[in-house]
Protein backbone atom coordinates (compact mmCIF):
# COMPACT_ATOMS: atom_id res chain seq x y z
CA UNK A 1 0.00 0.00 0.00
CA UNK A 2 1.21 3.56 -1.15
CA UNK A 3 -0.24 6.87 0.55
CA UNK A 4 0.06 9.75 -1.08
CA UNK A 5 -0.94 13.18 0.38
CA UNK A 6 -2.28 15.36 -2.02
CA UNK A 7 -2.15 19.62 -0.93
CA UNK A 8 -2.99 22.45 -2.43
CA UNK A 9 0.00 24.96 -2.71
CA UNK A 10 -1.25 27.32 -0.76
CA UNK A 11 -1.89 24.82 1.97
CA UNK A 12 1.54 23.58 1.82
CA UNK A 13 3.02 27.21 2.20
CA UNK A 14 0.91 27.91 5.15
CA UNK A 15 2.45 24.91 7.20
CA UNK A 16 5.21 26.72 7.68
CA UNK A 17 7.61 23.86 7.43
CA UNK A 18 11.38 24.46 6.86
CA UNK A 19 13.23 24.02 3.89
CA UNK A 20 9.87 23.95 1.54
CA UNK A 21 11.42 24.31 -1.32
CA UNK A 22 13.59 21.01 -1.05
CA UNK A 23 10.79 19.13 0.11
CA UNK A 24 8.85 19.82 -3.06
CA UNK A 25 11.59 19.02 -5.19
CA UNK A 26 12.87 16.07 -3.68
CA UNK A 27 9.67 14.61 -1.26
CA UNK A 28 6.71 14.80 -3.62
CA UNK A 29 5.22 15.22 -7.13
CA UNK A 30 4.79 19.34 -8.35
CA UNK A 31 1.84 18.60 -10.83
CA UNK A 32 2.59 20.81 -13.35
CA UNK A 33 0.35 21.00 -17.25
CA UNK A 34 1.28 24.40 -17.99
CA UNK A 35 2.30 24.56 -22.07
CA UNK A 36 1.97 27.58 -24.25
CA UNK A 37 -0.30 27.99 -26.89
CA UNK A 38 2.78 27.35 -30.00
CA UNK A 39 3.62 24.04 -28.14
CA UNK A 40 0.29 22.72 -27.15
CA UNK A 41 -0.35 19.91 -29.35
CA UNK A 42 2.70 18.33 -27.63
CA UNK A 43 1.39 18.98 -24.13
CA UNK A 44 0.93 16.31 -21.58
CA UNK A 45 -2.57 18.05 -21.16
CA UNK A 46 -3.32 17.94 -24.42
CA UNK A 47 -2.32 13.99 -25.00
CA UNK A 48 -4.19 13.23 -21.55
CA UNK A 49 -7.22 15.06 -23.37
CA UNK A 50 -6.80 13.35 -27.07
CA UNK A 51 -6.14 10.10 -25.28
CA UNK A 52 -9.12 9.96 -23.68
CA UNK A 53 -11.12 10.61 -27.01
CA UNK A 54 -9.16 8.52 -29.18
CA UNK A 55 -9.86 4.92 -26.74
CA UNK A 56 -13.23 5.29 -27.65
CA UNK A 57 -12.68 4.59 -31.50
CA UNK A 58 -12.14 1.13 -33.11
CA UNK A 59 -9.24 0.87 -33.59
CA UNK A 60 -8.02 4.02 -31.06
CA UNK A 61 -6.70 6.85 -33.52
CA UNK A 62 -3.18 8.36 -33.98
CA UNK A 63 -2.22 11.57 -31.32
CA UNK A 64 -4.38 14.31 -32.12
CA UNK A 65 -6.68 12.85 -35.07
CA UNK A 66 -9.32 12.56 -32.44
CA UNK A 67 -9.03 15.83 -31.05
CA UNK A 68 -9.04 16.92 -34.63
CA UNK A 69 -12.37 14.68 -35.97
CA UNK A 70 -14.82 16.14 -32.89
CA UNK A 71 -13.37 20.35 -33.18
CA UNK A 72 -12.26 20.83 -36.86
CA UNK A 73 -11.84 24.63 -36.38
CA UNK A 74 -9.56 27.24 -35.09
CA UNK A 75 -9.79 29.58 -31.93
CA UNK A 76 -10.16 33.32 -32.85
CA UNK A 77 -7.26 35.40 -32.31
CA UNK A 78 -4.67 33.12 -33.33
CA UNK A 79 -1.82 35.14 -35.10
CA UNK A 80 0.46 32.25 -35.42
CA UNK A 81 0.20 29.33 -38.22
CA UNK A 82 -0.39 25.95 -37.24
CA UNK A 83 -0.81 22.79 -39.80
CA UNK A 84 -3.93 21.77 -37.84
CA UNK A 85 -7.25 22.99 -36.05
CA UNK A 86 -5.80 25.41 -33.11
CA UNK A 87 -9.60 24.70 -31.23
CA UNK A 88 -7.76 23.43 -27.94
CA UNK A 89 -6.14 27.01 -27.60
CA UNK A 90 -9.80 27.90 -27.06
CA UNK A 91 -9.91 25.42 -24.05
CA UNK A 92 -6.67 26.40 -22.73
CA UNK A 93 -8.05 30.28 -22.76
CA UNK A 94 -10.90 29.45 -20.83
CA UNK A 95 -9.28 26.99 -18.22
CA UNK A 96 -6.72 26.61 -15.60
CA UNK A 97 -4.64 24.23 -17.74
CA UNK A 98 -5.82 21.30 -15.55
CA UNK A 99 -7.32 18.43 -17.17
CA UNK A 100 -10.96 18.57 -15.03
CA UNK A 101 -11.47 21.71 -16.44
CA UNK A 102 -11.05 20.71 -20.01
CA UNK A 103 -13.31 17.52 -19.18
CA UNK A 104 -15.92 19.56 -17.57
CA UNK A 105 -16.08 21.44 -20.77
CA UNK A 106 -16.32 18.80 -23.25
CA UNK A 107 -19.23 17.08 -20.57
CA UNK A 108 -20.98 20.90 -20.95
CA UNK A 109 -21.07 21.20 -24.35
CA UNK A 110 -22.13 17.07 -24.88
CA UNK A 111 -24.83 18.00 -22.38
CA UNK A 112 -25.93 21.15 -24.40
CA UNK A 113 -26.77 19.19 -27.21
CA UNK A 114 -28.50 16.47 -25.84
CA UNK A 115 -32.15 16.18 -27.46
CA UNK A 116 -30.45 18.79 -30.65
CA UNK A 117 -29.88 17.03 -33.65
CA UNK A 118 -27.51 14.29 -33.78
CA UNK A 119 -23.83 15.53 -34.52
CA UNK A 120 -20.23 14.32 -35.43
CA UNK A 121 -18.10 17.36 -33.75
CA UNK A 122 -18.69 20.74 -32.17
CA UNK A 123 -18.48 23.75 -33.93
CA UNK A 124 -16.92 27.26 -32.48
CA UNK A 125 -20.26 28.15 -32.21
CA UNK A 126 -21.57 25.38 -29.42
CA UNK A 127 -17.99 26.68 -27.48
CA UNK A 128 -19.68 30.38 -27.97
CA UNK A 129 -23.15 29.50 -26.74
CA UNK A 130 -23.81 31.57 -24.01
CA UNK A 131 -25.73 28.40 -21.97
CA UNK A 132 -22.60 26.88 -22.27
CA UNK A 133 -20.53 29.68 -21.25
CA UNK A 134 -22.59 30.62 -18.51
CA UNK A 135 -22.92 26.87 -16.96
CA UNK A 136 -19.41 26.54 -17.10
CA UNK A 137 -18.32 29.71 -15.76
CA UNK A 138 -20.61 28.59 -12.79
CA UNK A 139 -18.50 25.44 -12.40
CA UNK A 140 -15.21 27.73 -11.85
CA UNK A 141 -17.07 30.18 -9.39
CA UNK A 142 -17.97 27.12 -7.70
CA UNK A 143 -14.00 25.48 -7.36
CA UNK A 144 -13.56 29.72 -5.96
CA UNK A 145 -16.16 28.81 -3.49
CA UNK A 146 -15.03 25.60 -2.47
CA UNK A 147 -11.54 27.37 -2.05
CA UNK A 148 -12.77 29.76 0.34
CA UNK A 149 -14.54 27.69 2.51
CA UNK A 150 -11.42 26.13 3.83
CA UNK A 151 -10.50 28.93 5.65
CA UNK A 152 -13.62 31.46 5.66
CA UNK A 153 -17.36 31.16 6.09
CA UNK A 154 -20.62 32.02 3.50
CA UNK A 155 -20.63 35.52 5.06
CA UNK A 156 -16.99 35.94 3.65
CA UNK A 157 -17.71 34.45 0.32
CA UNK A 158 -20.89 37.10 0.01
CA UNK A 159 -18.67 40.03 0.42
CA UNK A 160 -16.05 38.31 -2.06
CA UNK A 161 -18.71 38.62 -4.61
CA UNK A 162 -20.27 42.31 -4.06
CA UNK A 163 -16.63 43.21 -4.68
CA UNK A 164 -17.16 43.02 -8.17
CA UNK A 165 -20.64 44.81 -7.99
CA UNK A 166 -18.31 47.89 -7.88
CA UNK A 167 -16.22 47.03 -10.84
CA UNK A 168 -19.29 48.05 -13.34
CA UNK A 169 -19.48 45.44 -15.54
CA UNK A 170 -15.53 46.08 -16.22
CA UNK A 171 -13.35 42.77 -16.92
CA UNK A 172 -10.41 44.74 -16.89
CA UNK A 173 -9.23 48.04 -15.07
CA UNK A 174 -6.32 49.96 -13.91
CA UNK A 175 -5.09 49.90 -10.63
CA UNK A 176 -6.62 53.52 -9.34
CA UNK A 177 -9.99 52.18 -10.82
CA UNK A 178 -9.75 48.79 -8.41
CA UNK A 179 -8.67 51.05 -5.90
CA UNK A 180 -12.30 53.47 -6.15
CA UNK A 181 -14.39 49.77 -5.89
CA UNK A 182 -12.43 48.60 -3.25
CA UNK A 183 -13.22 51.43 -1.17
CA UNK A 184 -17.15 51.45 -2.01
CA UNK A 185 -17.31 47.59 -1.18
CA UNK A 186 -15.75 48.97 2.52
CA UNK A 187 -18.57 51.49 2.70
CA UNK A 188 -21.22 48.64 1.91
CA UNK A 189 -19.09 46.43 4.80
CA UNK A 190 -19.34 49.29 7.63
CA UNK A 191 -23.45 49.88 6.12
CA UNK A 192 -24.42 46.20 7.58
CA UNK A 193 -22.02 46.07 10.39
CA UNK A 194 -20.13 43.09 8.71
CA UNK A 195 -16.63 41.91 9.96
CA UNK A 196 -14.10 43.01 7.22
CA UNK A 197 -12.28 39.39 6.34
CA UNK A 198 -8.97 39.10 7.07
CA UNK A 199 -7.87 38.95 2.90
CA UNK A 200 -9.69 42.23 2.76
CA UNK A 201 -7.30 44.02 5.36
CA UNK A 202 -6.00 46.35 2.70
CA UNK A 203 -6.62 46.97 -0.80
CA UNK A 204 -2.99 45.27 -1.40
CA UNK A 205 -4.04 42.24 0.37
CA UNK A 206 -7.31 41.75 -1.69
CA UNK A 207 -5.11 42.20 -4.56
CA UNK A 208 -3.04 39.73 -3.87
CA UNK A 209 -6.08 37.55 -2.96
CA UNK A 210 -7.65 37.88 -6.02
CA UNK A 211 -4.05 36.85 -7.72
CA UNK A 212 -3.86 34.33 -5.11
CA UNK A 213 -7.02 32.47 -6.32
CA UNK A 214 -6.28 33.22 -10.07
CA UNK A 215 -9.47 35.44 -10.44
CA UNK A 216 -7.24 38.04 -11.76
CA UNK A 217 -4.01 37.92 -13.53
CA UNK A 218 -1.92 41.56 -13.99
CA UNK A 219 -0.18 42.92 -17.63
CA UNK A 220 3.10 44.72 -17.73
CA UNK A 221 3.90 46.14 -21.16
CA UNK A 222 7.09 44.99 -22.70
CA UNK A 223 9.80 47.39 -24.49
CA UNK A 224 8.02 46.11 -27.81
CA UNK A 225 4.71 47.80 -26.53
CA UNK A 226 3.30 44.30 -26.17
CA UNK A 227 1.26 42.82 -22.74
CA UNK A 228 3.07 40.43 -21.02
CA UNK A 229 0.53 38.82 -19.25
CA UNK A 230 1.08 36.93 -15.71
CA UNK A 231 -1.13 34.31 -13.56
CA UNK A 232 -0.08 33.34 -10.28
CA UNK A 233 -0.76 29.39 -11.73
CA UNK A 234 1.65 30.05 -14.81
CA UNK A 235 4.15 32.40 -12.42
CA UNK A 236 4.37 29.63 -9.85
CA UNK A 237 7.60 27.24 -9.51
CA UNK A 238 9.38 25.19 -7.13
CA UNK A 239 11.23 27.52 -5.82
CA UNK A 240 8.43 30.68 -5.87
CA UNK A 241 4.86 28.66 -4.67
CA UNK A 242 3.36 32.08 -3.91
CA UNK A 243 4.07 34.47 -6.74
CA UNK A 244 3.36 37.85 -5.63
CA UNK A 245 1.33 40.56 -7.87
CA UNK A 246 2.18 43.40 -8.75
CA UNK A 247 0.42 47.31 -7.89
CA UNK A 248 0.27 50.24 -10.11
CA UNK A 249 -0.45 48.43 -13.50
CA UNK A 250 -3.43 46.93 -15.52
CA UNK A 251 -5.40 43.80 -14.45
CA UNK A 252 -8.00 41.10 -16.03
CA UNK A 253 -10.96 39.13 -14.60
CA UNK A 254 -10.32 35.22 -15.97
CA UNK A 255 -12.12 34.44 -19.31
CA UNK A 256 -14.01 31.73 -17.46
CA UNK A 257 -15.46 33.48 -14.42
CA UNK A 258 -16.32 36.57 -16.56
CA UNK A 259 -20.02 35.63 -16.97
CA UNK A 260 -20.52 34.28 -13.30
CA UNK A 261 -19.40 37.35 -11.59
CA UNK A 262 -21.11 39.52 -14.08
CA UNK A 263 -18.33 41.15 -15.66
CA UNK A 264 -17.51 41.69 -19.41
CA UNK A 265 -19.94 44.69 -20.57
CA UNK A 266 -19.76 47.55 -18.84
CA UNK A 267 -22.97 49.22 -17.43
CA UNK A 268 -24.43 52.32 -17.91
CA UNK A 269 -23.97 55.36 -14.87
CA UNK A 270 -27.29 55.96 -13.41
CA UNK A 271 -28.30 59.77 -13.73
CA UNK A 272 -28.81 61.84 -10.97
Amino acid sequence: MRVVLLIRPDIFESIGLQNQNTKIRDNSVFLDWRTEYNAHRHSQLFEVVDHMLGVQQDPPSARGNAWDHYFPWNSPNVFEQYSTPTSFINFLRWSYYRPRDIVTMLELLKANVNGAQAKDSFSLNDFENPHFQREYSNYLLGEVKDHLSFYYGADQYDIFLKFFEYLAGKDSFKYEFYLSAFEKLQEHIRSISAVNPKFMSTANDFLQFLFDLNVICYIEQTEDNKPFIHWCFRDRSYANISPKVKTGVEYQVFYGLAKALNVGKEFKKKRV
